[in-house]
């Protein structure tokens, strides 16, 4: 009993940590792309492109089928390249993902197949 005791409290307390470390959002925010092809602009854009938003916030990334969304370095981001940053944040083909944003910086995003034609983002946490 003792044992059923234990884990149902340190399940509890990993999904308390859990929802702490996620956070609960301030404001979502949205990033979008499309595959629509008519508007090479927009096509080879993020929707916004640059964003600033408040410690707590969230982004809700709302990729299309063709492209995708990759956290990298400045380093990597100044330089045109796709290598993903450890740890970033990373969004799939056609996925829709809400990303937590707990601390105040900058992050700087590619979707990788585009980098080259300058499909980047950055968001500013302030």
């Amino acid at each position: 009993m003792k044992n059923i005791f234990y884990i149902l409290l340190c399940t509890q307390i990993a999904c308390s940590e859990k929802e702490a470390e996620n956070g609960t959002c301030g404001t979502v925010h949205t990033v979008t792309t499309t595959d629509d092809t008519s508007d090479m602009e927009v096509y080879m854009d993020f929707t916004p492109e640059d964003l600033t938003i408040a410690v707590g916030d969230c982004v809700n990334f709302v990729m299309s089928n063709t492209h995708n969304a990759v956290e990298v370095s400045q380093e990597t981001y100044d330089s045109g390249g796709i290598t993903p940053l450890d740890d970033g944040f990373e969004v799939d083909y056609g996925e829709t993902l809400e990303v937590y944003f707990g601390e105040a910086g900058s992050h700087y995003y590619v979707c990788q197949p585009h980098a080259g034609m300058e499909m980047i983002g950055t968001i500013t946490v302030e």
